[in-house]
């Protein structure tokens, strides 16, 4: 049963007349709807949501999907690598802590509230002042296409911008840029709640960005983190609060 689900949504990710087709396709979805998308029952589905354990929000009582990052989730669960690097069959090495992976200079605590090109612009400015990537006009093109698509906006405060797919030669290393907007901003999220942490994925390739956004959604399952990221003073406090966090995630 994996394996069929796995197959459907490598042909969303991987082939353009699939994507073409889906265009016709409602971008949210139903509980039921995701029950179906996802061959299992309607109730898993529900208790999934209750507990955070998939990305949905509460819209006028009921719950609701984004199809997009149902399957960004789906594949990073899986924890596989993409059909396009498949070949190489090589073994990813282990990511670091996320102290380590959530560099303090790649960090902005004082994002302002904007457009969302206004915020992604704030998110990639560190990441040009130290250097970090190559091409930085075509990052933040891609960034705003996928927001084109559908925001990344999952709800719940939090937001995981990245390109649709990666760009190679972009990046030497793989990290998460952190940035955090205190009064919160309008970045469509699903739920329609006000934006207030972002952690942007910067990955060299397919297989690095699924691995990230696993931990980050890990993150994101904790409330009282999430809630102490949003009101970190400094980048030192940030960094207890990572420490605390990827024990955590190492319980």
């Amino acid at each position: 049963m994996a394996k069929i689900v796995l197959y459907r949504v490598i042909l969303h990710m991987e082939s353009s007349s699939v994507m073409d087709s889906l265009q016709g396709l409602r971008e949210v979805m139903t509980l039921e709807e995701v029950a179906e998308y996802l061959q299992v029952s309607q109730k898993s589905i529900l208790r999934m949501a209750q507990t955070g354990k998939i990305p949905a929000a509460k819209v006028a009582s009921q719950w609701r999907f984004m199809r997009s990052v149902v399957d960004d989730w789906l594949m990073a669960q899986m924890e596989i690598p993409s059909v396009r690097s498949s070949a190489s069959a090589r073994e990813l090495p282990n990511l670091p802590p996320l102290p380590e992976l959530i560099p303090a200079q790649m960090m902005n605590l004082r994002v302002l509230p904007g457009t969302k090109a206004a915020v992604l612009k704030q998110l990639v400015e560190p990441l040009k002042k130290n250097r970090a990537l190559r091409q930085h006009r075509r990052f933040l093109e891609s960034l705003e296409s996928r927001e084109g698509i559908v925001s990344t906006a999952i709800g719940h405060g939090i937001a995981i911008p990245h390109p649709h797919r990666s760009l190679p030669g972009v990046f030497k290393q793989s990290f998460v840029a952190l940035g955090v907007c205190h009064e919160g901003t309008d970045f469509s999220a699903l739920d329609h709640q006000r934006t207030y942490v972002f952690f942007l994925l910067c990955a060299p390739s397919e297989d690095v960005q699924l691995r990230l956004l696993t931990r980050v959604t890990q993150v994101g399952r904790q409330i009282q983190t999430i809630d102490r990221i949003r009101k970190a003073p400094s980048v030192k406090a940030m960094k207890k609060i990572l420490e605390a966090a990827d024990e955590m995630l190492n319980l």
